[in-house]
């Protein structure tokens, strides 16, 4: 699914687990709503293989591409942009690991659940942006086709070896799977989800900004600064998922049937 579902679904969890009014759900809403998450991801893994699977390659595919093409300055430019978007969320990551804390040590918050999980997502995303910020700077001082097919490699953790054995004599279009027959549903449904996920982030934004102007402390400026990352990521990914969706409605769809052996459709992640 695209990254703007899981920021909406994430917004509004917690509001559906309160309608349902249970103590048990009320003590213990961060495992609850991460179990929820994790169990409706399962499900629609399982209901729409094709679409999740022609979905992940699309979006796989173009990094590969540009390694195979030596298009070196689109390959720059994506990585510094997700080199920046996984720098902004481990902030983000570590701003939530201090006000659990903070909720912890100050308030008497019993989340102990809750500070470990984002402890182990802060070390994710710091890992993360590490590798990437480390690719970025070895692509500046060598900005070579050779560093590119490294760094999706080795960064990327993609199999660039068997894309391009599968790409020779064959065109980009090629490399992807048919569409499935209701892709456009997809695509319309993740729009608007998208949409909702961009004006979400929106409101975060000028939620924080509202704390720390009305407010004057180092709570309140931890929270402020909270939801201003989250609502910076909500809003950038709810943009990007929007032009990215728009972009493929005008991709002619890929109508061929190849066999297994003429597409290239299991890419190493």
């Amino acid at each position: 699914m695209k990254t703007s579902f899981y920021f909406v679904l994430w917004i509004l969890i917690y509001p559906i687990l309160g309608l349902l009014n249970n103590d048990f759900v009320n003590n213990n809403a961060f495992v609850v709503a991460l179990a929820a998450v994790w169990g409706f991801s399962w499900v629609l893994n399982r209901s729409m293989p094709k679409t999740l699977t022609y979905e992940r390659v699309s979006q796989i595919a173009p990094i590969l591409e540009d390694v195979y093409t030596g298009n070196v300055e689109s390959f720059r430019k994506r990585l510094s942009r997700e080199a920046m978007v996984e720098t902004i969320t481990s902030v983000y990551f570590l701003v939530t690991v201090c006000v659990i804390l903070f909720a912890i040590i100050k308030a008497g918050v019993n989340d102990w659940v809750a500070l470990i999980v984002f402890g182990f997502f802060t070390f994710g995303a710091v890992s993360r942006s590490s590798k990437l910020m480390k690719a970025k700077s070895e692509l500046n001082n060598g900005p070579t086709a050779e560093r590119c097919m490294e760094i999706s490699d080795e960064t990327y953790q993609l199999d660039y070896a068997s894309y391009y054995e599968a790409h020779e004599g064959r065109s980009y279009q090629d490399m992807l799977p048919p569409r499935p027959a209701n892709y456009k549903a997809f695509q319309i449904t993740s729009m608007v989800i998208a949409i909702v996920c961009s004006l979400l982030g929106l409101l975060y934004l000028v939620l924080g900004i509202a704390i720390m102007i009305k407010e004057n402390s180092a709570e309140a400026f931890a929270f402020s600064g909270m939801y201003i990352l989250y609502g910076s990521l909500a809003t950038y990914f709810g943009v990007k998922d929007v032009i990215n969706i728009f972009h493929t409605f005008k991709k002619p769809a890929n109508q061929a049937i190849p066999t297994q052996n003429e597409t290239y459709t299991e890419i190493k992640q």
